[in-house]
């Protein structure tokens, strides 16, 4: 069975990669991204845990992060 962590990664992932017009040999490149997303969320999640006022910092570093991707992949089209 795969871990929970990893499962995530894996759907980020794809989603990743069908928002990026599903373009071949990249693969590397969209783990990397979902490993990024999902450990921004995590760090996000636990500083929320503490203070309310980081979370909603981490919100925008999601947000920022989603943007940039946006970004590269409107670049490479």
């Amino acid at each position: 069975m795969i871990k929970n962590n990893e499962k995530a990664i894996q759907e980020a992932a794809y989603f990743i990669w069908q928002n990026a017009g599903c373009p071949q040999g990249q693969d590397e490149y969209f783990w990397s991204m979902a490993v990024e997303q999902i450990n921004s969320l995590s760090s996000c999640s636990k500083k929320s845990s503490s203070s309310s006022s980081k979370k909603s910092s981490c919100s925008k570093k999601s947000s920022a992060s989603t943007k940039s991707t946006t970004a590269k992949k409107s670049s490479k089209k």
